[in-house]
């Protein structure tokens, strides 16, 4: 039942004061299947009463809240539980601890196993998976030492553990110890993926060439990692092995081409797809809005998303995000901004998508204000939006809007970066406060590149302050010092600002410098985009 049938009769069994335990139980599952978790607990505790009568109902709200992790809901879900004495049976607390240990609560996860009355396998694998996401392999080992009887999925959970967390070589010595009849496709897969996630395809390539047999996954795994490591070529050769392909292998391949850059052929991949009669969803979609947003093409981005409202694909918040950066960066601020305006919840990421799209197409101030409405959100700015916002104040010369927003990085619990000196130099070097700019370089806790030094100097051209030209100028030398390079672009800017300053000898020797050097302006040059191929997506 869709959301929005759930409501009406949430409203129409209100009204006419329905009293039927089995109507109210059937739509609080319906709305938990659509997501709406907290309306589904509100109906349990207000309308049925007799709630021991409804274990099954309480299983799929406490499945539910596992999988959307909600400590709060959790919690009140456990007290409910209690309340009905449901508590003690085995299936509602093994489902209690799983959803404990999803929500990140491992202590309270631990106190509720370690006081159920049974336990049985599943139970400890839900322990025990809640340790080894948790990255806490000390006490998924001490676990595991301790649990009775093991299966397949014990050992998988474990060899994941050491490998999520990076370890590869433990993960490696689990698998060996592995009995031959625990050791399955999965505990092959898991092995596989983690030296995936390392970088090290040829030992993944070794191990997946042993698999005694392989599921979709491995071989979305191998895709994605030679696109990670960008062997394009290796990766479409393991896509074309694969015996029976599925939408997750389809997804690896379109994600793959899109994050490379190579988005053509992402797009010829989704059209073939689509030729295979595989049926896209929400992340297939995201992988395709990544791929228009870097062609730029708005005639291409409104095919998509007229794709996706008349395949009715699932607007979750990787899709609403990549409509509003692909609209964004293909021309349609207005549209892109229609969408953002119209999301009830919006993440990180999307706040920076749209703040960066504002100031990428000189609307500045309406992305300073938008970072201001950002700051009044449930979402705090990360490294990203606070190098957007900076970047719009140095366009825009909000120059005591920029320092504002620099001086509050600790209140955003967000470290200055070397980039984001960047753009205050540069934000105080327009406004010809250079000396102010000086100052702050020379107090970096990290050393400034050139790239800060260079902008500095620009400046100085700017405004023809050739004094403080030569004191960047000497920052320069001394970080070239420790290089053989020459940096060209310093040798034409000192050059620019001795000429403009009418300093014409010591313009003169860096023009001969320049020459010893072999230093020389590099034509600029443009590129255009003529026609994009035609995919019909049908």
């Amino acid at each position: 039942m869709a959301a929005n049938r759930a409501r009406q009769l949430h409203g129409l069994y209100l009204t006419r004061g329905c009293r039927d335990p089995d109507k109210w139980a059937d739509l609080a599952k319906d709305y938990a299947s659509n997501a709406f978790l907290r309306e589904a607990a509100i109906i349990y505790t207000k309308h049925l009463p007799q709630r021991t009568h409804h274990l099954p109902l309480l299983i799929v709200l406490l499945k539910a809240t596992a999988s959307r992790p909600d400590p709060g809901l959790g919690r009140a879900l456990h007290a409910e539980a209690v309340k009905s004495a449901n508590a003690r049976d085995l299936l509602v607390g093994t489902t209690l601890v799983s959803a404990y240990c999803k929500c990140g609560l491992l202590a309270d996860a631990r106190r509720l196993f370690d006081g159920m009355p049974d336990r049985n396998p599943v139970t400890c694998n839900a322990m025990l998976s809640g340790y080894a996401a948790a990255g806490d392999m000390v006490k998924a080992e001490a676990l595991f030492a301790a649990m009775g009887s093991r299966s397949p999925v014990t050992w998988a959970t474990l060899i994941r553990g050491f490998a999520e967390k990076g370890d590869v070589a433990e993960a490696r010595r689990w698998f060996e110890a592995t009995p031959p009849g625990m050791r399955t496709v999965v505990t092959w897969t898991v092995l596989v993926n983690g030296y995936v996630a390392a970088g090290d395809m040829e030992t993944a390539r070794e191990l997946f060439d042993k698999m005694p047999a392989r599921n979709a996954f491995v071989w979305s795994s191998m895709v994605t990692g030679y696109f990670k490591g960008g062997d394009a070529d290796e990766a479409q050769a393991v896509f074309d092995r694969i015996p029976v392909r599925n939408l997750v292998n389809w997804n690896a391949l379109i994600a793959g081409y899109a994050k490379i850059g190579c988005c053509e052929k992402a797009l010829e991949a989704f059209q073939s797809m689509l030729d295979d009669r595989i049926k896209p969803d929400e992340f297939t979609m995201a992988g395709m809005l990544s791929a228009c947003a870097q062609l730029g093409s708005l005639e291409q981005a409104r095919k998509v998303h007229k794709f996706i409202i008349e395949h009715r694909i699932r607007k979750n918040q990787f899709v609403l995000n990549g409509l509003v950066d692909m609209f964004a960066k293909c021309g349609d601020l207005a549209f892109a901004r229609k969408i953002f305006d119209n999301m009830q919840w919006r993440n990180t990421e999307c706040w920076n998508s749209m703040i960066s799209a504002l100031a990428s197409h000189g609307q500045i101030a309406e992305a300073i204000q938008l970072f201001s409405e950002m700051e009044c959100s449930a979402q705090k700015p990360n490294e990203i939006t606070l190098l957007a916002v900076l970047g719009a104040c140095t366009h825009g010369g909000f120059v005591d809007e920029g320092l504002r927003i620099f001086n509050k990085f600790d209140v955003y619990g967000v470290a200055a970066r070397v980039e984001h000196y960047g753009c205050l130099v540069d934000l105080l070097g327009r406004a010809g406060r250079l000396r102010e700019a000086y100052e702050i370089v020379k107090k970096m806790l990290a050393e400034p590149n050139e790239v800060i030094w260079g902008s500095l100097l620009g400046a100085c051209r700017v405004h023809g302050d050739a004094d403080m030209s030569e004191l960047v100028s000497s920052e320069i030398s001394r970080l070239h010092s420790r290089r053989v390079s020459t940096n060209d672009a310093e040798y034409i800017l000192m050059s620019n600002i001795m000429a403009s300053s009418k300093r014409w000898e010591q313009a003169e020797r860096m023009r001969r410098k320049m020459a010893l050097h072999g230093v020389g302006k590099t034509p600029g040059c443009s590129s255009v985009e003529f026609d994009i191929p035609e995919h019909k997506y049908a």
